[in-house]
């Protein structure tokens, strides 16, 4: 599962009146990076253009073992960040990613250059990365160890894997990855020895796995446009440009008197800065910057020193942040199925096509908590109905997405969902399919027993607040139609003995299990299994507060998403309706109504780079202006680098933004198994 995005007109349901829209599109067939898997982009904002225009931000140079800011007046380089070298800037321009002088490893820190975090290797022994490069959309790091590529998401909550299967052909070195899912390298030799730094230039397509050569002989220092159509490189201290089909082939800068290394495209791809080395007098090192059609050369910076500065250019493009709403918390969650499923008959681009529904009473939360993975495997909406009836707008919405005679899920029995409500969907031409128990923990399991018989992730949190559940359900949904992740939920710090019963059904050997919040991990190592072994593994997510679970299990569950849910710490109906619309997106984060909280920001701020979209659920009364604007910023280079768009009723208005993004190769839900791994003896 994967997305784009586009542009495109859509029938209002009040009116025969069409308006631009930019929302992700679903289900499209690119796959993820290195591990094969595929995953949606949230509704919200196009990809039409490819090359989600940029501006130009700063130029970075690894000017003697810092990062510093240079100038195209020839203004000396201010140093902005000490011992690191090799820059490389996300496409969005939020984070950095660089390496480390004294540790050897890859580091990201923010557009401001503070808060690094470091991307974890599978080793303790000392080491020297190279050349980091975003790839795609920013969900990955691309870099060289031990003439290898490996690759990790960027905001540090994965050990990096080997890029490819095999060392393929030869010593892979100098990638430089593009938004729209290629990425360049050198390929030289059988194994590193000698001097590696020159090569073949070869081209890796994420999307389709295929290989290309570009270039054989000598080449160094790869640079792909910022479109994706041409690679800059050098061969004997020359500079040329070749298309990404390996046609092409032209020298640039022939005037130039020197060697010429390291190119660095512009990100609005109308300039190349390099560093040239001249003979006389003693070597003497200058960066400059070439108008690639006019051919006009403007010097940088000279000094006459011998070092190789490594230069990268901040690009600057937007976000988005997207609200989406209804006249209340009832429309807001009807609001949020409109604004991801496609109306019966028609195929909006972005929108997805309902396959059933889950229906959910307004006034019972704790039968609502585990909805959002139901509905994430049903591929369908959560809607909020009167437990006594089936309300009029839920009846249109329906209608709206659902082909005559598709599944209809009731959560709850009778009690919860009356018969009239069940006999109001079959008058509608739907199959009404009720799942239930005599509690809320055996309804739990009645869902989950619906959503697969023999599952690979069981989640389990407490039925008596809906934070830690609607977070773990988003997350359970993650997968689609192809889940077999579920969740339970505890009776405080004990579990009912439906739920036991079904837990002692599994074996902890086949089967993930995570609790999520404190009260479930106590209720599950205090309960005796007997099918179970003696010693048993098993996956906590902990926090000391509600954003802070929902954070941890976001870290833990996606590796470097692109989207992400923003809800209202207060509302379990706009968290119901959040969790469903988001969960094959992304995560499903907590905010305060007045303002963003800490252990929520934070994560945002660390996945700057993969994070390009959110989407907010509920009014001002949910989420103030204030938080939002505090979650746009957070995600991105700047307070004003994002654009906002409001979704009333689901809708997008006529006068939409102008934000876009390029679709590129991606994982979804990658479980971090290893760094919550606890065993546990009886």
């Amino acid at each position: 599962m994967r997305s784009s995005r586009s542009v495109r007109s859509v029938r209002s349901a009040r009116s025969a009146r069409s308006s631009a829209r930019r929302r992700l599109v679903a289900l499209t067939a690119a796959t993820a990076l290195a591990a094969g898997t595929v995953a949606l982009l949230a509704p919200g904002a196009s990809a039409d253009t490819p090359g989600w225009a940029a501006a130009n931000g700063i130029l970075t140079g690894d000017v003697d073992g810092s990062v510093s800011q240079m100038y195209e007046n020839g203004t000396a380089p201010v140093q902005r960040l000490k011992n690191a070298m090799k820059p490389d800037w996300s496409p969005d321009g939020s984070r950095m990613a660089y390496v480390n002088q004294t540790t050897g490893r890859v580091n990201v820190v923010r557009h401001d250059f503070t808060g690094a975090v470091e991307l974890p290797v599978k080793t303790t022994n000392t080491i020297l990365a190279d050349d980091p490069t975003f790839w795609g959309r920013g969900s990955r790091v691309v870099f060289t160890l031990s003439g290898r590529l490996r690759v990790a998401p960027p905001d540090g909550t994965r050990e990096q894997q080997h890029l490819f299967a095999t060392a393929q052909e030869g010593c892979d070195t100098q990638p430089s990855g593009a938004i729209d899912g290629k990425l360049v390298f050198i390929r030289s030799g059988s194994t590193c020895s000698g001097d590696y730094r020159f090569g073949a230039v070869w081209l890796y397509d994420g999307a389709t796995g295929a290989f290309t050569k570009l270039v054989d002989g000598k080449a160094n220092g790869p640079a792909i446009s910022p479109d994706g159509t041409k690679v800059a490189y050098t061969v004997g201290g020359k500079l040329y440009t070749v298309g990404v089909d390996g046609a092409g082939a032209t020298q640039l800068a022939t005037d130039e008197t020197g060697y010429i290394w390291k190119p660095a495209w512009s990100p609005d791809g109308t300039w190349l800065a390099y560093h040239l080395q001249t003979p006389s007098p003693d070597f003497a090192t200058e960066d400059h910057v070439l108008d690639v059609d006019t051919g006009t050369v403007k010097v940088l910076y000279d000094t006459p020193t011998t070092a190789k500065w490594d230069l990268a250019w901040q690009p600057l493009r937007k976000n988005g942040v997207g609200r989406v709403w209804g006249a209340d918390v009832y429309g807001s969650n009807i609001a949020a199925s409109r604004w991801t499923w496609n109306t019966v008959g028609q195929s909006e681009s972005g929108l997805m096509n309902a396959s059933s529904a889950v229906l959910v009473s307004k006034d019972s939360s704790s039968y609502a908590l585990t909805a959002p993975a139901l509905a994430g495997k049903k591929h369908g909406p959560v809607l909020l109905t009167s437990g006594s009836s089936l309300s009029s707008s839920v009846q249109s919405e329906l209608k709206r997405v659902l082909k005559p005679g598709a599944s209809v899920y009731l959560v709850g029995g009778t009690s919860i969902l009356s018969s009239s409500v069940s006999s109001k969907v079959s008058s509608l031409g739907f199959t009404p399919k009720r799942l239930a128990g005599t509690s809320r923990y055996s309804t739990s399991v009645a869902v989950a027993k619906s959503i697969t018989s023999a599952p690979d992730y069981v989640f389990i949190a407490t039925g008596t607040d809906y934070h830690s559940a609607l977070a773990a359900a988003a997350a359970a949904g993650a997968d689609g139609t192809s889940s077999k992740a579920v969740v339970v939920l505890n009776d405080g710090n004990s579990l009912t003995s439906s739920v036991k019963s079904y837990l002692n059904g599994l074996d902890p050997r086949d089967t993930y299990m995570i609790p999520v919040g404190g009260s479930a991990k106590y209720a599950l190592t205090h309960t005796s299994f007997s099918n179970w072994p003696s010693t048993y593994t098993y996956y906590p997510v902990t926090a000391s507060t509600h954003e802070g679970t929902a954070a941890a299990l976001a870290r833990f569950w996606w590796g470097g998403p692109a989207n992400a849910a923003l809800a209202s710490v207060d509302s379990w109906r706009g968290g119901t309706s959040a969790a469903s619309a988001i969960n094959v997106f992304g995560p499903l984060l907590w905010t305060s109504v007045d303002a963003l909280p800490a252990d929520t920001k934070n994560y945002l701020v660390r996945g700057a780079a993969n994070l390009n979209y959110l989407a907010v659920f509920g009014g001002t009364g949910s989420v103030s202006t204030a938080a939002l604007n505090s979650a746009g910023a957070a995600i991105s280079a700047s307070s004003s680098q994002w654009d906002y768009t409001p979704y009333y009723n689901g809708l997008e208005p006529t006068a939409s933004s102008a934000y876009s993004t390029a679709p590129s190769p991606e994982t979804g839900a990658r479980p971090d198994l290893g760094s919550l791994r606890t065993t546990v003896t009886r």
